[in-house]
């Protein structure tokens, strides 16, 4: 059987002391036909010299500083090879990461794009089977995306490895609902996805929900249910940092540009559809609540169809007196019981 050769795309912007670990493990995982592609999106760290010690075994590349959407996408369109990996500079791979997805793609030519669990490396130590935490969906992934079945039926496993259950089915509608893709684990085949392979350069955060849902609309996905990545913890900034308001924003966006432009989808799943909608508004609302902004939250309060009582309660008082009384669960729960006592005491002399 011909092997798969992968492109692995690495964007990084002012990450010098970092880059280094993410191109080292990427190159450990590969093979002989792979390449990998450093898109360095407009550093101004230094980061081109700390690579030159690199620079023999990988594609370095520079664009116009734009964000990890545009800089994975120029990397996407230098890719020679039918598989595509990412991985981000502040991260890291285990060593068979690209053993393992490429022998499952090799072996099932139906499955478009696989990812994995991952695990999490900060100061104060390891959590290993991050995923779960990432996405909190309690429900076994046999029934999320298909029954599982032992990845040893399918290719061999890498030395020292143990067998572990490989999931395949449809996600295209869970995922609408919940994050279950981590960038770092994820490996698609470049010419099947064609242009479902790109991320937008539109919005803030979560740029790759929408990369992931056009491939979960395009093909089958399969879920590798062991880690495959680190992600590590660090003082700078994320590519996934944002506020509540922020995240809420761009998954609204996301919902409308895909499932709500998708009348077959919406078609069966409209009621789902609309839920989720609702949910993000809810979540706006709340973060305008905190920060005193009542009447844009009335607003919110409106698209999500009226929300918990608290909340509208809180959006009809002035703004100095709601501003930061749901920053925090604590506060929450303070703010719950003492609008239950005004609530008492409203009832008690209306009677």
């Amino acid at each position: 059987m011909q092997r798969l050769a992968v492109s692995v795309i690495i964007p990084t912007y002012n990450r010098a002391t970092l880059v280094p670990r993410a191109v080292a493990s990427a190159l450990a995982a590969m093979s002989p036909a792979d390449e990998v592609i450093v898109v360095d999106d407009g550093s101004t760290d230094g980061t081109e010299q700390v690579l030159s010690q690199f620079r023999s075994r990988i594609r370095y590349t520079r664009a116009q500083h734009g964000g990890a959407g545009p800089a994975r996408n120029f990397g996407i369109d230098q890719a020679r090879n039918p598989l595509v990996a990412f991985l981000d500079s502040d991260d890291e791979w285990m060593p068979d990461k690209l053993a393992l997805q490429r022998a499952l793609l090799e072996r099932r030519p139906d499955v478009l794009f696989c990812f994995s669990d991952f695990g999490v490396r900060t100061r104060k130590g390891e959590e290993r089977r991050y995923l779960q935490n990432w996405h909190q969906d309690p429900r076994p992934w046999d029934d999320i995306l298909g029954r599982g079945v032992p990845f040893s039926t399918l290719a061999p496993l890498p030395m020292g490895r143990p067998d572990f259950p490989v999931h395949i089915g449809d996600l295209y509608l869970p995922y609408m609902e919940r994050p279950y893709v981590m960038t770092i684990t994820v490996v698609a085949r470049r010419e099947q996805a064609a242009d479902a392979l790109r991320f937008p350069d539109d919005l803030p955060t979560y740029e790759d929900w929408v990369c992931f849902a056009r491939l979960a609309r395009r093909g089958p996905a399969a879920y590798l249910d062991c880690e495959t990545a680190w992600q590590h913890g660090h003082d700078g900034p994320r590519l996934t940092d944002a506020n509540d308001y922020v995240r809420a924003s761009s998954r609204l966006a996301i919902l409308r540009r895909v499932w709500g432009a998708d009348d077959t989808f919406l078609a069966r799943h409209r009621g789902r559809y609309e839920q989720v909608v609702a949910d993000q508004h809810l979540i706006r609302a709340r973060a305008l609540l905190a920060h005193g902004k009542t009447h844009e939250a009335r607003a919110e309060l409106d698209f999500a169809g009226g929300g918990p009582i608290i909340y509208r309660l809180l959006a009809s008082l002035p703004a100095s007196l709601t501003r930061g009384l749901i920053r925090t669960r604590r506060a929450q729960s303070w703010a719950h019981g003492c609008l239950a006592a005004l609530m008492r005491m409203v009832v008690e002399c209306l009677q």
